[in-house]
């Protein structure tokens, strides 16, 4: 009663009983948790982003090797191919084991949070890609196999320009969903420098170690299935991944 009456008399703050209820029921609202909010924006990365990385750095290692120290890394069937065009394929091999070894600390959720050190990753990623990209245009002119190897590879890389500069395109426009989208399937298509070193070996012994069917299976098998699990990826988590992420 004797609160009414001071509401009622233009006092607006609780006297009496009231007050302590009020002061009760604040210490019992919940608190926002500082260090839980930084243990869900730097947790740990799963096995499976473990894996890309350690399968990414040894892709990257063989194309440094193969940039640096050139012939002695060559394959035997690609090797006159090579050996013609190193403008070719010594910035392609050098500037796709960078993209690769790159791309997993885009995805890592840590690395996301500051923006500074990702600015930088993704601008020197993305420029790596367009660099493979088109060098590997080029060689895929001329790469073993014929028109079914100019196809895949060429393929390949015209859709490996277009997706990080579609990615490129959308952070400047501070479009941040639209760009993620766009760097997972970059990086599916660049991952296919790794999909292609596992499935080379397993082709060989599917088919009796006829490497010219080979070659010409893995130039679309080795990025298109990356690409349909790419696109199931950006579907399921579109409009939820992107969620408390801001360009500044």
């Amino acid at each position: 009663m004797d609160t009414l009456q001071n509401w009622k008399q233009g006092r607006r703050e609780p006297e009496g009983p009231a007050k302590v209820l009020l002061q009760v029921a604040a210490e019992k609202r919940p608190r926002p948790n500082p260090d839980r909010s930084l243990a869900l924006s730097t947790a740990r990365p799963g096995i499976g982003w473990w894996l890309m990385v350690v399968l990414a750095a040894l892709t990257a290692a063989y194309g440094f090797a193969t940039a640096l120290i050139g012939p002695p890394t060559y394959s035997p069937d690609l090797k006159a191919s090579f050996v013609a065009r190193p403008w070719g394929i010594y910035p392609h091999a050098f500037f796709g084991g960078l993209a690769v070894l790159l791309g997993p600390f885009q995805f890592h959720r840590g690395l996301l949070r500051n923006r500074a050190r990702h600015r930088k990753i993704g601008l020197t990623y993305v420029t790596a890609c367009l660099i493979a990209g088109t060098a590997g245009l080029y060689m895929a002119v001329y790469s073993y196999g014929g028109i079914i190897t100019n196809l895949g590879f060429g393929s390949l890389a015209v859709a490996l320009l277009t997706t990080a500069g579609l990615a490129f395109r959308a952070i400047k426009g501070r479009d941040v969903a639209t760009h993620r989208e766009w760097m997972i399937r970059s990086y599916a298509l660049i991952f296919a420098a790794v999909m292609l070193r596992i499935e080379i070996p397993l082709l060989m012994i599917a088919t009796q170690g006829n490497f010219d069917v080979t070659y010409r299976i893995v130039a679309w098998s080795c990025w298109v299935p990356n690409l349909i699990v790419a696109e199931l990826i950006v579907r399921a988590t579109r409009g939820t991944a992107a969620a408390g992420l801001s360009v500044s």
